[in-house]
């Protein structure tokens, strides 16, 4: 980590979807393998705009990424590695916010449903953007201070705002950046402040 914060109470934290908590990336290594015959090294994605770093065409990465889109619990997204343990701790203070800059909202809500193992959304205050640029108003409107996000370029749009954003770590962003970086959920859970002070 980058810089030092102080604990982030609950309530003002939020979390992208896809790269922090779902694994989506390997989800399409494996996908492009095992139905496409197609190689990819999950190392090799070195670019959020992935198309522009590995070898695929693009008849076949849309066609993986419609069924990701549309179908992430059928396709077998796993969650990240300790993920759902804190984001489900996060939950007993609070509906948790995640922001996803995907469209079909109902697909990925089912899938967090299922993964978090909530029976039903009461827990989850999920917004599907459709756009990376329609992030921070959502954000503000529910008075979030703290974003983990892998998008770099999500993370410039809202660096000048009051929301500090977090870049979980991953292939593609690990340029040089000035943000405050997590590499596990280890890391998200020792940011936060689980006690009243």
């Amino acid at each position: 980590m980058k810089t030092r914060i102080r604990k982030i109470r609950p309530a003002e934290l939020a979390f992208d979807i896809d790269g922090v908590i779902a694994d989506t990336f390997r989800a399409f290594v494996r996908t492009a393998r095992e139905s496409y015959g197609v190689e990819i090294e999950y190392d090799a994605i070195t670019d959020y705009d992935f198309r522009k770093v590995i070898d695929i065409d693009d008849e076949t990465s849309d066609a993986i990424i419609e069924r990701i889109l549309e179908d992430p619990v059928g396709i077998g997204i796993r969650p990240i590695q300790g993920a759902v343990e804190v984001l489900r701790r996060l939950s007993g203070f609070g509906p948790l916010c995640l922001v996803t800059a995907r469209t079909n909202r109902e697909a990925i809500m089912e899938w967090v449903r299922q993964t978090l193992g909530f029976d039903n959304g009461d827990r989850i205050r999920l917004d599907a953007t459709g756009a990376h640029e329609e992030k921070l108003p959502v954000l503000l409107e529910h008075g979030i201070r703290y974003f983990v996000e892998d998008r770099l370029d999500t993370c410039y749009l809202i660096q000048q705002s009051p929301v500090t954003p977090i870049v979980f770590q991953q292939p593609w962003n690990r340029q040089v950046h000035p943000f405050l970086s997590v590499e596990s959920w280890n890391d998200i859970h020792d940011l936060v402040q689980w006690e009243a002070e």
